[in-house]
């Protein structure tokens, strides 16, 4: 149906995002990226007339505002202060970039075309922070102890929303703590710890071998916590003795002082 106008014309989108509906019930197309990094919205406009209008709108929880506008082969963005000079078009899609992502990104973006051409996308962003590269090093039980076998922990520190488990010849083992065996600990088997969240993730291939030979001088927990610990102690004696012969030189010194004061004053 034809819709026409005179005068002022308000056009009014409304979204129900709610928990009703689902984003895949909605048509909405779920897009990961990552802090720091770039994304382009995977869709493409073929032909697009350079005097069609590509308007794009934005909001955590629904498209409510507008972040730009494509016409003519050029972008005009600087709606929303926050997205100002990581805006960009695509010259081969037609599609929108955002450079430097931030946390802040994530939520609902939506593409309107009008004139010769028309069309509506959305799309639901999650922006997630960097994978971190995950680190191994060997810990001890006092059942591996007893059996003479060898665990390795796989971890990424403090870092949120990362899942960690290791892997072998392709398959995760869903542990953190690999128990290798004195039998398994010669030879070239490789295990891979495996570091992931939704949008990226990075890994650390190791050799058993290589961190279950205490002559390789593998990395325990134990030597972790020890030498800071001595290190510290070391520093703290110092430190101690050094206040202590300052404070002796002071006491000296003022009883020198009162010494004297106490000759001069017999003298007179």
């Amino acid at each position: 149906m034809a819709h026409s106008c005179r005068g002022i014309c308000f056009f009014i989108s409304v979204y129900v995002l709610g928990s009703c509906l689902s984003a895949a019930q909605l048509g909405v197309q779920q897009v990961k990226g990552i802090v720091g990094e770039s994304l382009t919205f995977p869709m493409e406009i073929p032909n697009l007339p350079l005097n069609t209008e590509v308007n794009w709108r934005y909001g955590p929880v629904g498209p409510d505002w507008p972040i730009a506008r494509i016409q003519n082969g050029t972008i005009k963005a600087g709606f929303e202060e926050r997205f100002t000079g990581r805006l960009q078009r695509d010259n081969l899609t037609n599609s929108l970039r955002i450079n430097n992502l931030e946390r802040e990104d994530s939520g609902f973006y939506q593409m309107e075309t009008y004139k010769q051409y028309k069309g509506r996308s959305l799309f639901k962003l999650s922006v997630y922070d960097p994978v971190p590269k995950p680190r191994v090093m060997q810990i001890h039980s006092g059942e591996a102890l007893a059996n003479r076998s060898c665990t390795l922990l796989c971890f990424v520190g403090n870092a949120s929303e990362v899942n960690v488990s290791w892997m072998r010849n392709g398959k995760l083992l869903h542990t953190t703590e690999l128990e290798i065996s004195q039998e398994m600990q010669g030879g070239n088997v490789t295990y891979t710890c495996v570091a992931s969240n939704p949008a990226s993730n990075k890994t650390t291939t190791v050799t058993p071998s290589h961190y279950c030979d205490e002559k390789d001088g593998a990395e325990t927990p134990r030597s972790h916590i020890l030498i800071p610990v001595i290190v510290i102690g070391v520093l703290a004696g110092i430190l101690i003795t050094l206040y202590l012969r300052r404070r002796k030189k002071a006491v000296e010194k003022e009883g020198s002082v009162s010494q004297e004061k106490e000759v001069f004053f017999e003298g007179r």
